[in-house]
C-alpha cells in the first residue's frame, strides 16, 4: 500500500509524518508588525518589527525580508497595511500564489500567530 507523504498515512508498515511547509503569518499595522515563520524543519520563530521613523516602503521591505521566501503566507491586519504588504511581497518575490489569504484582524499576540502558522504549515 502506497500513499502520499503529505497525508501522514501508512506506507507499508511504516508511518510517515507529514513534512511542514515553510510558512509565515504576519500581523501588521501602521506602527509595526509581528511575524511568525516556520521553516521546513518545523521550527517556529517570531519577530517584532517597529516601524519607527522608516518610510512605509522601507518598513514594508523589512517585513518582507523577515517573512522570507516561504511557500505559504497569511497576512492579518487593517486593510490598507495588508494590501501594501501584499503588494510589496509580490513585487519582491514575484509569487502572488504564495499568499494564502489576506484577512482583516484586530491585534493578534505572538502565541496566536504561532498557532496560525502551525495550522498553515499543515
Amino acid at each position: 500500500m502506497t500513499t502520499s507523504l503529505m497525508t501522514g498515512r501508512r506506507v507499508g508498515s511504516t508511518t510517515v509524518q507529514p513534512v511542514p511547509r515553510p510558512s509565515a503569518v504576519v500581523w501588521i499595522n501602521g506602527r509595526g508588525a509581528v511575524v511568525a515563520r516556520m521553516d521546513a524543519d518545523g521550527v517556529v520563530l517570531t519577530c517584532s518589527i517597529d516601524r519607527g521613523l522608516d518610510s512605509e516602503v522601507e518598513f514594508l521591505r523589512v517585513v518582507v525580508r523577515a517573512i522570507g521566501d516561504r511557500e505559504r503566507v497569511l497576512i492579518l491586519g487593517p486593510s490598507s497595511e495588508r494590501l501594501a504588504l501584499e503588494r510589496e511581497y509580490v513585487a519582491i518575490y514575484q509569487r502572488p500564489d504564495r499568499l494564502i489569504d489576506v484577512e482583516p484582524a484586530g491585534p493578534v499576540d505572538e502565541a496566536q500567530l504561532v498557532d496560525r502558522v502551525r495550522q498553515l504549515a499543515g
